[in-house]
């Protein structure tokens, strides 16, 4: 990482970024240390939450491209600011700003300034690191991907850099200009059988004092999938590594197939890894020290698309000074990036996390369109049929089964429901098991047979993807943003979601029904104009052995008026029943809270026994534990029914309870 401070409780204090300053030279660590550490996910109850990071205000462009004396592809990436003048005698300015193009032939280049505010000033002989550099390599297509720190051991500027994405490379200068050795910091050997890229490191003081290592490093590891994650390295001198065997960071649903830029930052006393995705969003993770705890994924910063503040956000770089942090960051087309700026606004309060969904699958109001499947044939007032005489699907205990048709979108029948207009969301639940190429079954928001988007999962050539996948007028946008390895739990039957805000649409995908994570990038409802959308599967071909999409339902998100519509029908009574352990036995506690104004009897039952307590007072509950007399009770479910003193029923409602095993 770039600014560096004497030690890593300065930076606690600070908020600053992590620092790479070396620490006193100590014994090679134990070979345990680098083998046996694994990364697991989870976040403590009493820890940060994303409210507590900082907001990012756009500011500009640092590399201006028609000024630029060295710029030979149109493209500059990979910020990493240095404190020059925290270190060195007679730096050019206080700060320098290293950055690279990245196609041939890339260059390690150098910009200075006074202030982390400009302006900056380029180097005149840039770039101060070729595609060739003899004794130490014979030329490569390019260099690219610099970032510097300061070795107090050695009292010299510490450069990385890779030199063919296969090989990142280290280099050392006494005034961060004239570079005067260079070595082989990891290659592709180093990470694994599989491994095809090493590429785009940070790297930082080591946050574990204890660890036996005075350096940590985060870089890019590709493979054989094409599937790129952040890996973890540690090294004594900066110069031989040891590489952790687990990926730190691995790609999911917001990020897509790719993550890479990893660097470590230091805020508030937390320690975080911060990356981009193939979404070009930045990220940050919580991390504890030792760096195997990886926290939740929240969002850091995306571009606010207003003006000149558009496209990727990508290989984060964040450096305090005094009072003030800043972010520099690539902004832009992956080949047509430049380096751009924000810095934190102070006053700006980041919104917090929003709460768990009440009703995620809608099975408690779901609008007046929904289909649960549970007659012998579609309703022809919801459902209309694209190329009905060749429909096979079929509603089989309260199910819609659709064959994979042997045939892409413009081949197959499609059931479809009108899209309304203005802000809309469906949901439902698929089960399908694609194992062979083009087999897959999803979700189709449809126009045309040229023009239509599809959120499915899908046997592709690599594999199974869950995609999103755009198609206008024939053509696919079909890239890793788009199509991305399943998430982690997916099992037999998942849920897709579109969610339209009348302006975009959005895919999302959960593993469990509770939490939905949004898949891919958004389709522009005005350029699409789909009219309808529902279940499909296909397989492409007569190739690959037909199978079975089936829907367990398909639900519209209420509208306003429907939601309340579902209020005025709710149950007028809160019910929590759990499961608890007593003398060795199992028994099933049930609390029923009326929510009228009046007085009303309350029956509650489970498989082991009812009572009903009458003239349950407003604000007051009606309560029961229910001995099984058994040491077990498997998972069930408990009802409670509200009678007002009319003798009118109000309403029934149930709660789950778990399972539980005592003794």
């Amino acid at each position: 990482m770039a600014t560096a401070v004497a030690t890593l409780t300065a930076v606690l204090a600070a908020g600053a970024v992590v620092p790479a300053t070396a620490l006193a030279a100590g014994p090679p660590p134990a070979a345990t240390a680098a083998t046996t550490t694994g990364v697991t996910t989870g976040a403590t109850t009493d820890g940060p939450s994303v409210s507590d990071l900082p907001v990012f205000e756009y500011r500009g462009v640092v590399t201006d491209k028609e000024s630029m004396i060295y710029n030979p592809t149109d493209e500059f990436i990979f910020p990493s600011v240095f404190h020059a003048g925290a270190y060195l005698d007679d730096p050019l300015g206080e700060w320098y700003l290293y950055y690279a193009p990245h196609d041939s032939p890339g260059g390690i280049s150098v910009m200075y300034a006074d202030s982390l505010e400009g302006p900056w000033t380029e180097y005149a002989h840039n770039p101060i690191v070729a595609d060739e550099w003899l004794p130490f390599y014979e030329r490569v297509s390019h260099v690219s991907s610099p970032d510097v720190l300061w070795d107090d051991a050695t009292d010299q500027v510490l450069l990385y850099f890779h030199g063919e994405n296969s090989t990142t490379r280290w280099a050392t200068s006494p005034d961060g200009l004239a570079f005067d050795d260079s070595g082989v910091a990891l290659t592709n050997a180093d990470g694994g059988a599989g491994t095809t890229e090493t590429s785009y490191a940070r790297v930082v003081e080591h946050p574990d004092p204890s660890s036996g290592y005075r350096f940590a490093m985060t870089y890019m590891q590709n493979r054989t999938d094409n599937i790129r994650r952040i890996k973890l390295a540690e090294s004594v001198d900066g110069k031989t590594w040891v590489v952790r065997p687990d990926p730190l960071v691995v790609p999911d649903a917001a990020t897509g197939t790719n993550v890479s830029g990893g660097n470590l930052w230091e805020w508030d006393g937390q320690l975080y890894v911060i990356y981009h995705g193939s979404t070009g969003i930045t990220f940050a993770r919580t991390l504890d020290p030792t760096m195997t705890q990886v926290g939740p994924r929240w969002e850091l910063h995306r571009a606010s698309g207003v003006g000149d503040d558009t496209g990727r956000v990508a290989a984060p770089e964040i450096v305090t000074d005094g009072d003030e942090t800043y972010l520099f960051y690539e902004s832009g087309d992956r080949l047509g990036a430049t380096i751009a700026w924000a810095q934190r606004d102070p006053d700006a309060v980041r919104p917090p996390e929003p709460g768990q969904d009440p009703d995620p699958l809608r099975e408690r109001c779901s609008g007046a369109a929904s289909d649960e499947f549970d007659g012998t044939t579609l309703d022809p007032a919801r459902w209309t049929v694209v190329r009905p005489g060749t429909a096979r699907h079929e509603l089989v205990d309260g199910a819609l089964r659709v064959p994979a048709y042997p045939t892409g979108v413009a081949g197959a029948a499609l059931p479809l429901q009108a899209v309304p207009a203005g802000s809309w969301e469906v949901t439902t639940a698929v089960s399908v098991s694609p194992t062979e190429r083009f087999q897959q079954g999803g979700l189709l928001l449809y126009r045309d047979d040229a023009n239509y988007a599809k959120l499915d999962l899908v046997h592709g050539s690599l594999g199974p993807r869950v995609e999103f996948i755009w198609r206008q007028n024939g053509t696919d946008r079909n890239t890793g943003f788009d199509s991305v390895v399943p998430p982690a739990g997916l099992g037999d039957t998942f849920w897709l979601r579109l969610t339209s805000d009348g302006t975009a649409v959005q895919a999302s995908v959960s593993v469990d029904g509770v939490e939905f994570a949004p898949w891919g990038r958004t389709v522009d409802v005005a350029a699409l104009r789909a009219t309808g959308v529902g279940p499909f599967a296909m397989r492409g071909s007569a190739t690959p052995p037909e199978i079975v999409a089936s829907f367990d339902w398909f639900r519209w998100t209420p509208t306003a008026q429907e939601a309340a519509a579902c209020d005025d029908d709710e149950p007028a009574v809160e019910v929590e029943a759990v499961t608890r352990c007593l003398a060795g036995r199992a028994y099933v506690a049930v609390t029923a809270r009326p929510a009228g104004d009046d007085a009303v009897a309350v029956r509650l039952a489970t498989p082991f026994g009812e009572r009903t307590v009458a003239d349950v007072a407003p604000g007051r509950s009606a309560y029961q534990s229910f001995a099984t007399r058994a040491t077990t009770v498997a998972a069930g479910e408990a009802t409670v029914e509200v009678v007002g003193t009319d003798g009118v029923g109000q309403g029934t409602t149930t709660a789950p309870y778990g399972a539980l095993t005592c003794g």
